[in-house]
């Protein structure tokens, strides 16, 4: 039934080709076997660079999306985009129950995406306000795609049924510093959108089921109807106004492997009856993940950690010894210089961080030496649970700003390197942060990675105790009757 209904939109796609008149000589070609690197975000967003006829386009991943899409802000009056061809109706995980959207279709040339050509080909056209184009199923299912969190690329290659990814789990020389989980994909039966299980536990109560996979939002969305019926309570907001979060202990995709704790963004307008929400990159985004939607599996990979002396050590990348486990191993840098001189730096930690923690950088020089510099640079961490990344570009506007000796210095930086590791949470960055400290003046100034709560707002921790009353409340409390 799925190759059915894809392959009724590829004709419909098709035969709106051939309405637009003589097509453009170059002819589509393939990702298998490219690497492209996300554009720099703090958040894992599955954003890469394209073209279009020539200029720079963000080109965004949506598994969940049967429609490849581009904004109608890519033209202006100048540069119209190109006429209408004919109208498109597909399901839509957004859209009322069982819904389905009409898009306009256009036929698009002169997309490029990592030097590959993918037009001429019918493709969406929305009133985003940004210039973007979106890539769908219609061009995805062909492929199974790897995100590297801490080196933040994608890598593409042909999509292959999940019985060759079960053998492949089974084929000597694996590597044995990973431990490795393949979950099944399911598929809506009207949407035909990737489907994922997961369990959602607050306090006592637990909500199981079906999770739209999501590539295109960074954050999670639990449905508001479902986490009501259920029991769980939303972030307390201002009076008369709709919640806006949850705070659960954990978000598992299965037994022990998931993310706590969570902030989930509520969905209010979840439309969609057969799915508890949606699961994103800040699930999913926590292990070196593949996405197979064809071939229905997800494959999760992360270092493998023991606990030695009450602390947790992570087996060395490449190691065919599993018992060659080291603390330094849990921590991991990734720098890559931008062509406007900035550096996109990506701070991970493999282990578990249950008081959060602080990962200094040593500055070096052209000759790969350290640096001595007044100002410092780090990322601090949130409680949280293992793989956690963070990436952020040096430096920043807001530094530049606020600390203009520190951003100038930075500049003349030429390489950078993992140095110091402290437990204990970072007070003035609250969540995933990267961090400049300048020791002449004791200043600190740090840009964090957004939440569903906002930008720079620490996520609150659920206490496992109860604590007593304040002076003030024992004060407010009514007398004991006699």
């Amino acid at each position: 039934m799925r190759s059915a209904r894809l392959g009724a939109l590829l004709l419909l796609l098709a035969g709106c080709h051939r309405g637009a008149g003589p097509a453009a000589p170059e002819a589509p070609g393939s990702l298998a076997g490219q690497t492209l690197p996300l554009l720099p975000s703090p958040n894992l967003r599955l954003v890469v660079e394209g073209q279009l006829n020539g200029r720079p386009v963000p080109v965004v991943m949506d598994v969940a999306r049967a429609l490849s899409a581009v904004s109608s802000a890519c033209w202006d009056e100048k540069r119209p985009p190109p006429p209408v061809v004919g109208s498109a109706r597909v399901p839509d995980v957004y859209a009322v129950p069982g819904g389905l959207r009409d898009w306009p279709l256009i036929r698009l040339s002169g997309l490029r995406v990592g030097g590959v050509p993918l037009g001429p080909r019918g493709i969406g056209l929305t009133d985003e306000r940004a210039c973007a184009v979106t890539l769908g199923a219609d061009v995805l299912s062909a492929y199974a795609f790897t995100v590297d969190p801490l080196r933040r690329e994608v890598t593409f290659e042909k999509s292959r049924p999940r019985a060759e990814h079960l053998v492949e789990a089974t084929a000597p020389g694996s590597d044995s510093a990973e431990e490795v989980h393949r979950l099944e994909l399911a598929r809506d039966p009207v949407g035909d959108w990737p489907l994922l299980v997961a369990r959602v536990t607050q306090g006592e109560l637990a909500l199981t089921g079906p999770f739209v996979l999501g590539s295109r939002e960074p954050f999670s969305r639990l449905a508001m109807g479902a986490a009501e019926a259920q029991g769980l309570q939303p972030l307390e907001t201002a009076a008369n106004l709709p919640p806006r979060a949850y705070l659960v202990d954990a978000v598992e995709v299965t037994s022990g492997v998931g993310v706590s704790p969570m902030v989930l963004e509520a969905g209010v307008g979840w439309r969609n009856p057969t799915t508890l929400g949606r699961l994103g990159p800040d699930v999913w985004g926590r292990f070196r993940t593949t996405v197979d939607v064809q071939g229905d599996t997800l494959v999760l990979r992360r270092p493998r950690v023991q606990t030695v002396d009450g602390r947790q050590r992570c087996a060395r990348p490449g190691s065919q010894n599993p018992e060659e486990a080291r603390e330094e191993s849990c921590f991991g840098l990734h720098v890559r210089r931008g062509a406007d001189g900035r550096v996109a730096l990506t701070g991970a930690v493999f282990r578990d961080l249950p008081e959060g923690g602080r990962l200094h950088l040593e500055l070096l020089g052209e000759d790969g030496k350290p640096l001595t510099q007044d100002c410092q640079v780090g990322f601090s961490f949130s409680p949280t649970s293992r793989g956690v990344t963070t990436q952020h570009l040096v430096p920043w506007p807001r530094l530049a700003q606020s600390m203009p000796e520190c951003s100038e210095a930075l500049k003349s930086v030429h390489g950078y390197a993992l140095a110091l590791f402290e437990e204990g949470q970072f007070q003035e960055c609250p969540n995933a942060c990267i961090f400049v400290h300048q020791g002449s003046t004791r200043r600190t100034l740090c840009e964090c990675q957004p939440t569903p709560l906002g930008d720079a707002v620490a996520t609150p921790q659920r206490s496992k105790t109860s604590k007593p009353p304040t002076k003030k409340e024992r004060e407010q409390e009514p007398e004991d009757p006699k």
